[in-house]
């Protein structure tokens, strides 16, 4: 190649995405692929958003609201703030690419935690910027070390809660005292695309409104990829500082969220009956699914999230997860992290994850 690319560019793999359902049933010769790889919903999305799906498709001839006008004042009233306070996205991944391009510059740092969500250490690579790793105690992000390791040179601090891939997350005492930590001129990030599941914890926080309002250098992501079932219509939001997100609304692409996307995410929003039975549903099968690996002999982490973070220590996890492959489940290995003997494993219908559990038992049957 004579056009060479940002150096930056050089140290950044692609992203690997699991093969498609209906190419793994194609090439195995299944009847069907159960996905547990994806933190889906397996419930699906409400139905009152599919029909404002159905509605919008008679609208496709034209090109969408820019800026999602209609769901960022329909986010704002259901999260009492002001319109200026929220940015909408094409997903979480769109707002996390956001923040870097908007603030990092070539060698700036940016502080994550060890097995932190994967995305927050690519995009800022993708802008060359130094990284620092936290190692994390019990699986969890250890706020207390990170806000005495942020300086004046931390650009942005990336935190998930609940993160993933563990299933963890941070309590309301210890990120407020962590937000108080760190310096005003240190953006931090707060993703909680699993807010739904973690928020009856009684000891979860109330990152919005309340700390949003205290912290001007403070951003929390939400999403409509999990709880509300829309993960392929890649919608999301910021929830921070009217300034802070003018310097993302700069660079935002013109029309990044498209018509049917931001007309079932404000459907979805509002349908809370929906989305509460949705949550119940999948924590129901998330402790059963949890107590039946358990007994199976797996490490299980508890979860607040909809996937169990699960340590195979019989059949390391690339291999646990091609065997599951050949009877038609799908899970996802965690080589990216450098955990070779764990597995993420989304929570499924009961139907699912009965699938899961025998080909499971089958996996085992056949190791020595």
């Amino acid at each position: 190649m004579e056009v060479p690319p940002r150096k930056s560019l050089r140290a950044v793999m692609p992203f690997a995405p699991d093969k498609p359902s209906e190419l793994v049933r194609r090439e195995l010769g299944l009847k069907e692929v159960v996905r547990l790889c994806s933190n889906e919903s397996s419930l699906g999305p409400s139905p009152k958003a599919l029909a404002a799906y159905h509605k919008a498709a008679e609208g496709l001839s034209c090109y969408p609201d820019g800026g999602s006008p209609s769901l960022r004042s329909a986010l704002a009233r259901h999260y009492k703030l002001r319109p200026e306070n929220i940015i909408v996205g094409s997903g979480s991944d769109e707002l996390i690419r956001l923040c870097c391009e908007a603030f990092l510059d070539v060698d700036d740092e940016v502080m994550v935690s060890q097995y932190a969500f994967i995305r927050f250490r690519q995009q800022a690579a993708v802008m060359g910027a130094r990284l620092i790793e936290i190692p994390m105690t019990d699986w969890t992000h250890d706020l207390e070390t990170m806000g005495r390791a942020a300086n004046p040179r931390t650009k942005i601090l990336f935190v998930a809660s609940p993160n993933n891939p563990t299933g963890t997350y941070n309590t309301k005492a210890e990120l407020e005292d962590f937000l108080l930590s760190v310096p005003p001129t240190t953006l931090v990030v707060i993703d909680e695309a699993f807010y739904d599941y973690a928020r009856e914890n009684d000891d979860y926080p109330g990152t919005v409104p309340g700390l949003v309002r205290k912290h001007s250098n403070l951003v929390v992501l939400r999403t409509f990829s999990q709880a509300h079932g829309l993960a392929g219509l890649r919608v999301g939001c910021a929830v921070g500082d009217p300034e802070t997100l003018g310097w993302l609304d700069r660079i935002r692409l013109p029309f990044n969220v498209s018509l049917p996307a931001q007309r079932c995410a404000q459907a979805a929003l509002a349908d809370k009956a929906f989305l509460a039975r949705s949550v119940q549903t999948i924590v129901r099968c998330r402790e059963s699914l949890a107590a039946a690996l358990r007994e199976m002999g797996f490490g299980v982490m508890d979860s607040a999230a909809n996937f169990l973070f699960v340590r195979s220590a019989r059949v390391r996890g690339r291999a646990l997860s091609k065997a599951l492959l050949r009877r038609g489940v799908v899970i996802h290995p965690l080589d990216e992290y450098g955990l070779a003997d764990h597995v993420r494993i989304s929570v499924g219908t009961p139907a699912q994850n009965a699938a899961l559990l025998k080909g499971l038992r089958e996996i085992l049957r056949e190791e020595p």
